[in-house]
């Protein structure tokens, strides 16, 4: 496979906009083409905002030869778009998981408690959620703040809350381990080693349903490692497209 062939789909996560990508985009020089998506333009384009629905048109949109980029909740999004074509050529999650939702024989994930509460929240007060969430997610032990300063720009607008609502519930009910351990393509897993919402405990999980795949945990890494660690992320990504994917 040619490089300059390779196209890229970059997915955003909840309670972010495709912004977030903005500190990589115009340095990942491996891929013809990026496209950096909306999943609310296209949730209220067709209607419908449900995991399901978000795969099955971005499916039809998708170029040959695309390597998805997708982080946290873009992850799930992800997986099901790959199970309905032959078009993608490798995946790389960063900081995500083919289930949200800790179980007995799956944890390191979110408790139900929190992301019920998270929905109440969204109700009630939307914008405050939404903040809330954002500083969350750059959480780390070195550069708390000026992470939050940078991801500020890149958080959701509460106008998209219904939306977010029922991705909260796809959290809940979503389940693609059995999808993303059926997945036969070169995949790559970035996960962060300060994620206050998954673990970095999951790799070993990870591994057990896709080991062949490349699995790195980032050292002072947050949930939103792109901001923390926006050059390493790209070496890695730069690396395993060169070994696995041209």
């Amino acid at each position: 496979m040619n490089k300059h062939k390779l196209n890229c789909v970059l997915l955003h996560g909840w309670g972010t906009n495709k912004s977030v990508w903005e500190n990589l985009i115009d340095r990942l020089k491996v891929f013809n083409h990026i496209d950096a998506i909306c999943l609310y333009t296209i949730a209220e384009e067709i209607k419908a905002n449900k995991v399901e629905d978000l795969a099955i048109y971005i499916k039809s949109k998708i170029e040959n030869d695309t390597v998805i980029i997708a982080w946290s909740f873009g992850g799930l999004v992800a997986t099901r778009i790959a199970t309905l074509t032959d078009k993608i050529k490798g995946i790389v999650y960063i900081a995500s998981s083919p289930c949200f939702l800790n179980k007995s024989d799956w944890n390191n994930v979110l408790d139900k408690r929190l992301i019920l509460n998270l929905q109440y929240n969204l109700l009630n007060h939307p914008k405050k959620t939404i903040d809330y969430f954002s500083k969350l997610i750059v959480q780390n032990k070195q550069d708390t703040k000026r992470l939050r300063a940078k991801i500020k720009l890149s958080v959701a607008d509460e106008k998209h809350s219904s939306i977010l609502f029922t991705w909260l519930n796809e959290l809940v009910e979503i389940d693609q381990r059995k999808e993303f351990s059926a997945l036969r393509l070169p995949i790559q897993y970035l996960i962060a080693e300060q994620d206050v919402l998954i673990s970095s405990g999951i790799a070993k999980q990870l591994k057990e349903l896709q080991p062949q795949m490349i699995c790195e945990i980032i050292k002072n890494g947050s949930h939103a490692l792109f901001f923390d660690h926006p050059q390493e992320i790209l070496n890695m990504i730069n690396r395993f497209i060169s070994a696995q994917i041209e």
